[in-house]
This record gives C-alpha cells, sequence and structure tokens, in this order.
C-alpha cells in the first residue's frame, strides 16, 4: 500500500507511478482524513509513505496519519518514503521514522516542480517539464529498488539541524489569517473541494476559511482557475503551479 499526500499533484504523480511500477495501490491520506475512502486493498508487506517536505519537515496530516495506532499495525515488513521537493527534504524521513515507530528501509529525495507561491515564484512550465523529465526516471529506478527491496538512508547531522532550525516557522505560519479572494472570484467552490482540511466554505459565492490553521499544501491558490486566490499581498505578481496545467500551456 502507498499512501500519499498531495497539495498541488507532485506527490500524487510520484505515488501513482510507483503504484504503476510496482503493481501496488496508493490511496489519499487526506481522503482517508476525511472519509470518503472506506478501505483499500494493497500490497501488505509492503508499505509506503509519499508525501511533499514542508519547512525541512512533515506535512501536519501526515505526522497525525503516521502515528495513528492503526497505521503503525497495519505496516508492512518493509518500509519506504519517497520525499517530493524543491530542494532539500532535511530530516522529514527522521520525522516519519518517529511518528511510525520505526525506520523507513528506504528514504528517497525526489526534486519536483516548485509550488509554494506564498513565498517564491513557482515553476513555470518549461521547468517543469524538465524537471518532471528527471522526476520520471528517478522514480523508475525507485520502483525497482522498492521491488529489490533496496535499503538506503542518508546521513543525517545537516539534516536535523536544518529541520531544527526550519520545522518550527511551520506551525508559525501555516495560519489562514491572510488568505482572501480578490474581485476574480467567481464562486465556482474548487477551492473549498480540493482543500484537504476542509477548512474552506463557499458563503455568499465566495470562499471562507473556517480554521485558524492550514496544511499549507497550496492547493486552494495554485488550482484556482481564476487565480483569485491570494494569500496577502505578493500572490497577486506571482504565477500558479499545478502539475495537470504542465503541456498546456498555463503557468
Amino acid at each position: 500500500m502507498i499512501y500519499y499526500f498531495s497539495g498541488t499533484g507532485n506527490s500524487r504523480y510520484a505515488a501513482e507511478k510507483l503504484a504503476r511500477l510496482t503493481d501496488d495501490t496508493c490511496v489519499n491520506i487526506a481522503s482517508i482524513y476525511n472519509g470518503t475512502v472506506k478501505s483499500v486493498e494493497g500490497k501488505k508487506d509492503v508499505t509506503g509513505f509519499v508525501f511533499p517536505v514542508y519547512y525541512s519537515g512533515l506535512p501536519e496530516m501526515v505526522k497525525r496519519f503516521a502515528s495513528h495506532p492503526q497505521i503503525r499495525e497495519a505496516l508492512g515488513s518493509y518500509v519506504y518514503c519517497v520525499i517530493t521537493c524543491g530542494a532539500e527534504t532535511a530530516a522529514a524521513d527522521e520525522m516519519l521514522a518517529r511518528a511510525l515507530g520505526r525506520e523507513p528501509d528506504l528514504s528517497i529525495s525526489l526534486k519536483m516542480p516548485d509550488n509554494y507561491v506564498i513565498a517564491y515564484n513557482p515553476s513555470g512550465s518549461e521547468e517543469a517539464r524538465e524537471i518532471l523529465r528527471r522526476a520520471d526516471s528517478k522514480l523508475d529506478k525507485t520502483a525497482q529498488a522498492i521491488i529489490s527491496q533496496g535499503r538506503y538512508r542518508s546521513p543525517g547531522f545537516k539534516k536535523r539541524l536544518l529541520t531544527f532550525v526550519m520545522y518550527p516557522f511551520y506551525g508559525l505560519f501555516r495560519t489562514t489569517l491572510f488568505y482572501r479572494a480578490d474581485g476574480n472570484c467567481t464562486g465556482c467552490g474548487l477551492c473549498a473541494k480540493v482543500c484537504p482540511d476542509r477548512a474552506i466554505e463557499i458563503r455568499n459565492g465566495r470562499p471562507v476559511w473556517l480554521s485558524k490553521r492550514c496544511q499549507h499544501c497550496t492547493a486552494c491558490i495554485n488550482r484556482c482557475p481564476e487565480r483569485a486566490i491570494q494569500f496577502g499581498r505578493a500572490t497577486a505578481r506571482r504565477g500558479r503551479y499545478y502539475i495537470m496545467n504542465i503541456g498546456n500551456g498555463e503557468e
């Protein structure tokens, strides 16, 4: 079984490809949390986790999911993780190990297109296509490593230090306070539909953020078809990234 968490499609892309290459099944962690998936059949002796790194650590939903007693009890004899990132995964795999109560046998860092529009401009289409081409090659090799139940984890002191310094900012900055919809909003409701936290509700044709905190997966802001959702002021000048738009001439 492969469990994944994804906001703009990078980790879902990786999980679905690994599922095809390893003859396994993948399921969205958020769909389990939201109750839309009741039961899923996959390989019982192999458990994979595919997720993005946030502030050099785990998305909050992944951390809660991995530490749940039912997930711990259902782990296969072989456990691996593929961590998608723009640059560095830091010690996210060690955080996963603590949540699971056991070390992953295989930990892979997979560079994917940048998507955190809150802090910087996401990857454009041409750059994203090239990054995905290289990612495909690494996923092919990763699938072979999983099939042969290979073992690898990179050394950790510098990774731990980076996570120690950066991860506290995740708790600080994953506020919804600065989210808003500008005048381009059509009230289509896609933002509420794709939010893994169910933190958005459409009221009087406008999105309203219900929670003080969210995952900061940026699904709402990146997937809005009108680019109407903003976080503060800077995002209005930045592009958007959603993996399904790559190849469609959109940036």
